[in-house]
């Protein structure tokens, strides 16, 4: 399946995504000096405030479209047990609104997905109503980073489908669908961000995400996600 295959496979949604991460001594002591942190000149919407970013920032309701890899996933679910994924896809980004130097963001569509032998698994979000929003801000820096940086915080709640595929590659039987708990979604970081919208930018992600059945059980972990995006 070609990412173009897997953009075009979402229902309702707008576009589609999302490697280690940049170091925040990768942004520089200057540029992120108190002096210098509004270089970029961005004016929070009509209030005249500059936003606190070494980039320019695109205007509230900018919808960008971001294409994303993401390689050696390590998924561990109950009726496979360990299996390392290449998932390829997309999200859709949209800038919401400009509060306390914070840039809030809607992830408006998201999905991914690998096929291996017999498989595939698809990665979708599951409710664009429900899910958290995301953060654009600056991170103040600790131990051994002590400088602050621009920083991503994307917040995803996904379902996770388990597909057989016959042996020309056909969906055959019925699907395995896990789930995030709506209360615990998933967290990703860019460590430091260099660019926004992101540029061949790395995310990980920052805990393990317990994968749930339909009854709420536990049946799998998602035990990383280290992915890289691009702006399509």
């Amino acid at each position: 399946m070609t990412e173009s295959e897997i953009i075009d496979s979402g229902s309702d949604r707008r576009g589609f995504m999302k490697g280690a991460a940049v170091t925040a001594a990768a942004v520089g002591a200057g540029a992120l000096a108190t002096g210098t942190a509004n270089a970029a000149g961005v004016e929070a919407l009509g209030k005249g405030q500059p936003l606190p970013f070494p980039f320019p920032i695109p205007p509230i309701g900018v919808d960008i479209p971001c294409s994303c890899y993401a390689a050696n996933v390590p998924l561990n679910i109950n009726v496979l047990g360990v299996v390392n994924c290449d998932f390829k896809g997309g999200i859709d980004i949209c800038v919401r609104a400009f509060t306390n130097n914070v840039v809030e963001l809607e992830i408006v569509g998201h999905k991914v997905v690998c096929e291996i032998p017999g498989l595939r698994i698809t990665i979708e979000q599951s409710d664009t109503q429900i899910t958290p929003l995301s953060l654009l801000q600056i991170n103040p820096g600790s131990g051994l980073f002590p400088v602050p940086f621009p920083e991503m915080i994307v917040k995803l709640l996904f379902t996770l489908t388990i597909q057989q595929l016959d042996s020309s590659g056909n969906p055959t039987g019925t699907p395995t669908v896990l789930s995030t708990d709506p209360t615990n979604p998933a967290v990703l970081s860019s460590g430091a961000l260099t660019s926004f919208p992101p540029t061949n930018q790395g995310y990980t992600l920052t805990k393990a995400i317990p994968l749930l059945d339909q009854n709420g059980n536990q049946a799998g972990m998602l035990n990383g996600f280290p992915v890289n995006v691009n702006q399509a």
